[in-house]
């Protein structure tokens, strides 16, 4: 973390049998991300000629374009499904998702949303009861519907498959834990990209295939269901002609 501590976030962060925060970007961000050694928010980057970045929303209909847009425990793949098909980033289909340090989110001035951000009406709350917000029993969400704890309720994630962590920024690339990727070939596609532009990750970041991690459904099942997908990890070392 690059900030001061909320010590009641981070109580109530280690109480719980939360895993990671995860954060969706187009591929093409990640150069800019190991260059800066930082995941910075929408605002830093626009006021910076020199950033080669991508937003997945320009307009940042959460209101907060100051923070990093994250999810927890799993992605919001409603929101993916979403973003992808922005204008802004249509010619470059090549996502990944990012698995961050729980921890961060103990930063003060980091919000909580229990339900999608960029909804009307929906609220950000800072704080422990933010956090805590985000696991009550029934949540009201998208459209008004209510969504509610089930027995089968993944214990780490939220009520509500979109809640939100709006992050302070910037956020250090050292809490960056993995690299998710829909497909080995696309992992392949974007080591050779970055070993090109000498931007490889530190050796301690996990790369991770998980064709899961970008379904909204197979998202929703394990987050209401517990129905776990396979995140495997993968190595340059064990594909031919990925390290050349």
């Amino acid at each position: 973390m690059t900030g001061p501590v909320n010590i009641e976030v981070a109580a109530a962060l280690a109480a719980l049998p939360l895993a990671r925060l995860t954060h969706f970007t187009p591929a093409l961000n990640l150069p800019s991300i190991f260059a800066d050694r930082q995941l910075r928010s929408v605002k830093d980057l626009s006021g910076d000629v020199r950033a080669c970045y991508r937003a997945t929303d320009l307009r940042r209909l959460d209101g907060y374009p100051d923070k990093v847009c994250c999810s927890l425990q799993y992605p919001n793949g409603f929101y993916f499904e979403i973003a992808r098909r922005n204008a802004d980033v249509v010619n470059y289909p090549d996502w990944v998702c990012l698995l961050l340090d729980k921890t961060v989110a103990a930063t003060e001035g980091t919000l909580f949303c229990p339900r999608n951000a960029a909804a009307a009406a929906s609220r950000a709350d800072p704080g422990a009861a933010g956090l805590n917000a985000c696991y009550a029993p029934s949540v009201r969400g998208q459209g008004g519907q209510t969504r509610t704890r089930g027995s089968q309720h993944d214990p780490g994630s939220p009520t509500d498959v979109q809640a939100e962590v709006l992050v302070t920024a910037p956020v250090p690339l050292s809490a960056i834990h993995a690299i998710v990727f829909p497909t080995e070939a696309a992992a392949v596609e974007e080591y050779g990209r970055l070993d090109r532009f000498g931007l490889l990750p530190p050796d301690g970041m996990r790369w991770v295939i998980s064709p899961g991690m970008f379904d909204k459904w197979v998202i929703t099942a394990a987050v209401q269901s517990s129905r776990y997908f396979p995140e495997t990890t993968w190595s340059p070392t064990a594909t031919p002609g990925a390290a050349s």
